[in-house]
């Protein structure tokens, strides 16, 4: 990990378990909008992929427009806060070891799809802001993972003294390593998060890190992040350089 001054950290499945609070609000706004919800398993799979809202209406619903999409999204931002406060939860061990980064003198930054408002809340609840230099999330007109323009346009920027080399993108689904290669940056797969498709394995193979739960470490870093624990309670966390 020394030779990754920067870590990009996705959010959803990688920090926060977030998925029981997306399937709800997902299946509540189709029905706002009147379109049947597929199977839990469906939409599982669709968040693997790790795209935008807009980009899982229309794969559900490929004969819909722009303003179904738009109409779909506002209501799923209008359940989401509820949903959120009530079953997400951070994985074990990610507050002891964002802070045995930062002690290591590691900078962090948040690199999400999820509506920034709604990370930067979600981050507010847990108290992580302090660890972070920075956060870019999804904006309306501009790109998102796993476009390299995020790279340019959006990261870069907040760190315009460092190469390519200097960074590291730690996330769980096929965005976060196709965005990775697509930028020209490592990256490290969170396998216990949301990406557990062929497709994400596959990426995977490539990845110059991977993080598989409790009883894994990567070389340079061991990380212990567990499922399901609604008061973070600490978890094994260590670290070798």
């Amino acid at each position: 990990m020394t030779r990754f001054p920067i870590l990009l950290l996705d959010y959803d499945g990688t920090l926060a378990e977030t998925q029981p609070a997306i399937l709800r609000s997902l299946k509540e706004a189709f029905d706002a909008v009147g379109v049947t919800a597929p199977s839990t398993d469906v939409l599982k799979q669709e968040l693997t992929r790790g795209g935008t809202l807009q980009t899982l209406f229309q794969a559900i619903a490929p004969k819909s427009d722009e303003r179904d999409a738009a109409s779909f999204v506002r209501h799923y931002r209008a359940f989401y806060p509820a949903a959120d406060e009530e079953e997400t939860v951070l994985f074990d061990g990610v507050v002891e070891t964002l802070t045995a980064l930062k002690e290591r003198g590691k900078t962090l930054a948040i690199l999400s799809n999820k509506h920034a408002p709604t990370v930067h809340a979600s981050m507010v609840r847990f108290g992580l802001e302090p660890f972070f230099s920075g956060v870019v999330a999804s904006e309306p007109n501009f790109p998102h993972k796993p476009d390299p323009r995020v790279m340019e346009e959006r990261v870069l920027p907040l760190f315009p003294d460092l190469p390519r080399s200097a960074f590291l993108m730690v996330g769980d689904t096929v965005a976060d390593l196709q965005f990775a290669r697509n930028a020209g940056i490592a990256s490290c797969w969170a396998s216990y998060g949301h990406g557990s498709s062929p497709m994400c394995r596959t990426r995977a193979g490539s990845a110059d890190r991977r993080f598989r739960g409790p009883a894994d470490g990567a070389s340079g870093l061991k990380a212990k992040f567990r499922r399901r624990s609604r008061y973070c309670r600490a978890g094994p966390v260590r670290f070798r350089e």
